[in-house]
């Protein structure tokens, strides 16, 4: 069966709980919740990144000083949050 690339959003004492291995039955049913009102990523997605962040860095500069390539460098050196799916592409 294939792998599903998947975003949730939980409580911090859920996640915590479900990562020491003493899980309440509300952090169980917080994850499974999470899981079913979780966001799927596309096969073949690229890097996920935090676009606020670099639109409040490119908003900074000043339009006439820089061209398409420069717009393209700061993409590739904003912080990666989910790496691409390799598998699916």
């Amino acid at each position: 069966m294939a792998d599903i690339e998947l975003v949730i959003k939980i409580s911090e004492d859920s996640y915590k709980a479900t990562c020491n291995g003493w899980m309440l039955p509300t952090d169980v049913e917080n994850v499974v919740q999470g899981i079913k009102n979780g966001t799927v990523l596309p096969k073949g997605h690229g890097k996920i990144g935090d676009l606020d962040a670099l639109r409040e860095e490119v908003s900074t500069w000043g339009m006439n000083d820089y061209e398409p390539s420069d717009f393209i460098d700061e993409i590739d050196r904003a912080e990666t949050i989910i790496e691409a799916d390799k598998e699916g592409e």
